[in-house]
């Protein structure tokens, strides 16, 4: 217990929360990531009928890839 306290006096929690945080972001961004390829998938998978019938086109479904996935990083790690 008393080494938490001491921790706390000289802001260790809050540089690990720090980086928790960063992590968080990361993985949070990952997931979304994947989740837009997983979408784009299923709209590749379709035909241009199908795609017109929700409204879009061969071209829209291309225009949605032009995001890298380094575009998804946190700011500390992107280009």
């Amino acid at each position: 217990m008393a080494i938490g306290y001491a921790a706390g006096n000289l802001g260790l929690t809050s540089a690990h929360r720090e980086r928790r945080n960063v992590l968080l972001q990361l993985l949070l961004r990952v997931e979304a990531w994947l989740d837009a390829r997983e979408n784009a998938k299923a709209l590749y998978r379709m035909d241009d009928r199908e795609l017109a019938d929700i409204g879009l086109s061969r071209a829209d479904v291309e225009s949605l890839n032009v995001a890298s996935w380094q575009d998804h990083l946190p700011a500390a790690f992107s280009r």
